[in-house]
């Protein structure tokens, strides 16, 4: 499910909740000023070199937060829920018409990670059950969900997930290497050296 957007490793200290109070996101632009200028004394007295690229995101974080403040506050409302993470969508972009998501779909951010970890074991045991038909061995499989930080509130949230099989013909032995043949011999991946 590439590019599947909603979990991952957020900085508590600066996250917030897709749906916060004023005062939880005054907080919140509060701490972020004064971890930018943390990181501008550092970078004066040369005890770091902070990436300026650090900064621009600390800065974008605080103009995003400072715009949902506003909002709220021309709209009357004591707490709003961030709107990227309000209209977060999950589709799969892959080629595979038997598994889910094949139109986008809200997910709720707490059941995001287990859904998407759902879709992506659909594939596979698809592609599991496409090496059987084709007479074909699983050599490896993994499962990675990723993870990214919604821009406009900080919350964390899953971004997508991949499926990664590798097959091989049964009884090709480029993959035998380190296993024990017939013979008892180690393989490898050269038989003979030139």
């Amino acid at each position: 499910m590439a590019a599947i957007s909603g979990l991952g490793a957020s900085d508590h200290l600066y996250g917030i909740n897709g749906k916060s109070s004023r005062s939880d996101i005054e907080n919140v632009i509060k701490r972020l000023e004064s971890r930018k200028e943390h990181y501008r004394k550092q970078q004066e007295e040369r005890y770091s070199d902070i990436p300026d690229e650090k900064l621009k995101d600390i800065d974008k974080r605080i103009e995003n937060l400072e715009n949902r403040l506003s909002k709220m506050k021309s709209e009357g409302k004591e707490d709003g829920e961030c709107e990227t993470c309000k209209n977060r969508r999950y589709q799969d972009e892959s080629d595979d018409p038997g598994v889910s998501f094949k139109s986008a779909s809200k997910i709720a951010s707490g059941t995001a990670e287990a859904a998407v970890r759902g879709h992506e074991y659909e594939h596979v045991n698809r592609n599991q059950a496409k090496a059987d038909r084709e007479g074909k061995e699983v050599v490896y499989q993994t499962v990675r969900i990723k993870h990214g930080i919604c821009p406009e509130c900080g919350d964390s949230y899953v971004s997508g997930g991949e499926t990664v099989t590798v097959t091989k013909a049964k009884n090709d032995e480029r993959f035998q290497v380190g296993l024990e043949n017939e013979e008892g011999e180690i393989g490898g991946l050269f038989d003979e050296v030139a």
